[in-house]
Parts: structure tokens; C-alpha cells; sequence
């Protein structure tokens, strides 16, 4: 088998595949762009087996390279265009590629620069290549890497094979109802592994027609977009959603057709879940997925607070524990990484009897579905009670409507104590004694809920996925 073209398939031809504004590809010439690029990657020393990464914005030649590197039998490493230099230099340390795909002036770290392969040169190489057969190669050989998102530590390596191409589309296509007809559009860009496995790949399974931009994204650029390329499914995080409400852009989503928006990435805050139903008619679709896994495994079409497994997904506890304690659990998912690069301890720590094991908590229910629970950092004792941080973010965001977004973290303090920092964002224009109105309502919890230090901030850290990060919240409380 060969996972792009089993992606590609047989889809009529004359279909558009891939919309970029007014740029469209339809899946015949993308079948025949991926052949020819699979051909320039060989042209350039790529053999079956050898790595390369793609660190350009998503646009229609960013699909093509990274397809028709899985096409010719290499490993395919989408990576954040705007990914910070020491990031950068740990990735091409540890990987050994065999090319770097980057725009032109994209300087690869020290030792590198003769395996990056500018946008212009690949554009000429590409086009002129002869088309080539996909190479073949077993389920179980590498087709891509993803990275982990980072907010515990450096990025990791995630291998994916090329026999996740069998089963992407089921969450799409069982549980969202994507059809052929169907447009699909992220808010996250294609190197972050919630769009490019719920997105790209479960749409062109499904022979969709993948939304795509080369922009950074911002709530303007994305509701730009909905207006023109007018999708039906919608994916982004929890913050996002945030900041399309807060910028006055939720209601064009109803105006457009979406019939569909999906929240990942974080956890979906129920307040955030009630807001976006009142302001567009939609309800969110709450999901959880990660690197290690591909697709979402978890889901929650908006009935009650839980999410149940995804079809062919399996989730059980890692271990008997209370009913109703929170818990790690032991996933089983068709999609599932082989697991990480050169990184034994860690395989061994969440890869665990054929199964991913994240460090994400999670709440069993009678009726089999799970709570999500917070990381298992997030679950803290303070003055021997348990504390749970996303809990009290919740709470104390909920109850000051001026909070745009919130975090607590758990710090020490000069005895080695452990308290709760609380870190806030207010809505712009947002009473000048919202701050005050914040003290009160902390000051009312109990006492070992209660944060020590509450800290105004014009917007919480996160990584380029958008994912909280709250070792450095840990630090600014520590230094405040």
C-alpha cells in the first residue's frame, strides 16, 4: 500500500480537492502534482525510508510536496514556519533529514544549509518531473512525523505509518457526516496534527474539499475566509472560538453555512460551548485527540458534559481506581503512532501493550463515556486537598463575565508551600474595577481553593497550536 495514494483514491477527477482563495485544484491534477512531485523528491536524493521537511504555509504546493513525499516511500515532517530558532535546531539535530523544503531565505541551522531545497527551485523541479507509481511500502513503515505540542516539555517526534490511511476519515465521516460534497476548514495550520488528520487527510479520504490559507490565523483572516470559501465543517481550539466571539465575528459562521465547527486542542470550558450555541445556532462539537493518536478518540456531539470513544477507538483506565476518581486511560485506536523518535523512556511511559497512555486525567461515567479532568499537573493538593486547576479556572471565569481567558497554576512558596497563582485576561472595555470584583470572588472559595496571587495579564502564553502553557505561568508567578 502507499497511504497517499490511498488518501487520493478514486475521486472524480474533475472535483476540487484543495480551495487556497481563489486558487482551486481539483483532484485529478492534484493526483498528477503528487506523482510529479514524488518524482523531484527523487531527483534530489530522496530514497524510500529517508526524511524530509516541509516548512512553508499551507497552500496547494505545501499539500503536494508533503504527499508526494509519502508518495515516493519517504517520511514526510511538516514544520511550523514560524517555529523558534532553538526549536528548529533540536528538530534537525535529532531527525537526519535528507532535504529541507523552506521559502527562499529560510536559513537551516549550522551544518544544514546544503540540504535546503528553496520554494522557486522545487516549483521548477516539480513541474517538469515525470509523473511517477507510488512506491509501495508495508502498514507498519513510516509515512510522516508529527510533533508533540511542547507544554511539557521539548517537542517529541511522533511516527506515524502509512497504515493510518485505512481508518483516518471514520470520525469524519461516521460521527460529522462529511460527505463528497463537503468543504473542510482548520484554523490551525497543517504542521499541528489536529487539522492535518482531521482536515486534510480525513477530506480527501472522504473526497472532500479541503479548505486551505497561507495565513497566519487570526479571528478577521478566519471569518474572511468563511465568507468566501463558505465551508460546511469548521475545526479549531477553544481559544479561538474565544476570540471570534470577543472580535464580533461568531454570528457570520450561521451566515455562512457552517454546519459543523469542531473544538480540540484544550479543554472546551462549558460557559465557552453555551456562548457560541446562543451567538451562531451551532453546537460545538467537543473532541479529544493527540499527536500519538491522529485523530479524535474522544467525543462529545453535545449531549451532557462527557465524550465517548470515537468508532474502532477502545478507552479504558490504566488501572482499577475509585469510581469517579479521576484517571489516566489506556487508548487503542487504529490510527495510533508507532511511537516516538528515539526517545525510549518515553515510548515506554504512554506506549504501553499496544495502546497510547496520555498524561491527560479523565473521569469514568456510569454509562462508559469519560469526564476530561485536566493534565495530571493540573490536578494539585493544596493544604492536603485536592485541587483541581481547569475546575477553578472555570468556576472563577464564569462567575467575572469581564474574564476573557483564565489559568491557575500550582507554585510553592518560601517554605516550599504549595498555593495557587491565578493568571486573567479582561475583555477589552471591561469595568476598571473588574480586577476588584476577581478578588472577591477568589476571596469567597475555600480556603484551600483559593489563590494566593491573582495576576492581570494582556493574554496567556501559549504554544503555536495554542495550547496553555503553564510551566512559563509557573515561572511568572515564582518571579512576580
Amino acid at each position: 500500500m502507499n497511504a497517499a495514494r490511498l488518501l487520493l483514491g478514486e475521486h472524480d477527477p474533475s472535483r476540487v480537492a484543495l480551495m487556497c482563495g481563489p486558487v482551486e485544484v481539483t483532484y485529478g491534477e492534484l493526483r498528477d502534482r503528487v506523482a510529479r512531485a514524488a518524482s523531484a523528491w527523487r531527483s534530489f536524493g530522496v530514497v524510500p525510508g529517508d526524511r524530509v521537511a516541509i516548512k512553508l504555509p499551507d497552500n496547494p504546493e505545501w499539500v503536494t510536496a508533503y504527499l508526494g513525499a509519502i508518495w515516493a516511500g519517504g517520511v514526510a515532517v511538516a514544520v511550523n514556519p514560524r517555529i523558534p530558532a532553538d526549536e528548529w535546531r533540536t528538530i534537525v539535530g535529532e531527525a537526519g533529514f535528507r532535504c529541507l523544503l523552506a521559502e527562499p531565505g529560510d536559513e537551516a541551522p549550522s551544518g544544514f544549509s546544503g540540504r535546503v531545497i528553496a520554494q522557486g527551485g522545487w516549483l521548477r523541479a516539480a513541474a517538469s518531473a515525470p509523473p511517477m507509481a507510488p512506491h509501495p511500502m508495508g502498514d507498519d513503515a513510516p509515512a510522516f512525523w508529527s510533533h508533540s505540542s511542547g507544554t511539557s516539555g521539548p517537542p517529541k517526534a511522533v511516527v506515524h505509518a502509512h497504515r493510518f490511511a485505512h481508518h483516518v476519515a471514520r470520525v469524519a465521516g461516521e460521527l460529522l457526516d462529511v460527505r463528497a460534497g463537503d468543504r473542510l476548514f482548520a484554523s490551525s495550520r497543517m504542521f499541528f496534527v489536529y487539522p492535518l488528520g482531521n482536515s486534510l487527510f480525513a477530506g480527501l479520504k472522504l473526497g472532500a474539499t479541503v479548505v486551505l490559507d497561507p495565513r497566519w490565523p487570526t479571528a478577521a483572516t478566519l471569518a474572511a475566509t468563511i465568507v468566501t470559501a463558505r465551508p460546511t465543517t469548521f475545526f479549531s481550539v477553544p481559544s479561538m472560538y474565544r476570540n471570534l466571539i470577543k472580535e464580533g465575528f461568531a454570528s457570520v459562521f450561521a451566515q455562512a453555512g457552517v454546519r459543523v465547527c469542531v473544538s480540540a486542542g484544550e479543554a472546551l470550558p462549558t460557559a465557552l460551548r453555551d456562548d457560541w450555541r446562543r451567538q451562531t445556532g451551532i453546537t460545538l462539537v467537543d473532541g479529544y485527540g493527540a499527536s500519538e493518536t491522529l485523530c479524535l478518540v474522544l467525543i462529545n456531539c453535545g449531549e451532557g458534559d462527557a465524550m465517548v470513544p470515537a468508532p474502532g477507538v477502545e478507552v479504558a483506565a490504566v488501572r482499577a481506581q475509585d469510581r469517579g476518581a479521576p484517571t489516566r486511560v489506556r487508548i487503542r485506536t487504529p490510527t495510533q503512532a508507532l511511537g516516538y523518535w528515539m526517545r525510549p523512556d518515553a515510548d515506554a511511559l504512554y506506549f504501553r501493550d499496544g495502546a497510547f497512555c496520555p498524561a491527560d486525567l479523565f473521569r469514568p461515567t456510569p454509562r462508559g463515556a469519560w469526564r476530561f479532568a485536566g493534565r495530571e499537573d493540573s490536578l494539585v493538593k493544596i493544604r492536603g486537598r485536592w485541587v483541581d486547576l481547569i475546575a477553578l479556572e472555570e468556576r472563577l471565569a464564569l462567575a467575572c463575565p469581564d474574564i476573557s481567558e483564565a489559568a491557575a497554576v500550582s507554585v510553592t512558596d518560601g517554605d516550599g508551600v504549595a498555593e495557587v497563582a491565578f493568571f486573567y485576561a479582561l475583555k477589552p472595555g471591561a469595568p476598571a474595577d473588574a480586577g476588584s470584583a476577581l478578588q472577591a470572588l477568589a476571596a469567597a472559595l475555600p480556603p484551600y481553593q483559593r489563590p494566593r496571587s491573582l495576576h492581570a495579564v494582556q493574554s496567556l502564553p501559549r504554544t503555536a497550536t495554542g495550547k496553555l502553557l503553564r510551566r512559563r505561568l509557573a515561572t511568572m508567578a515564582v518571579a512576580s
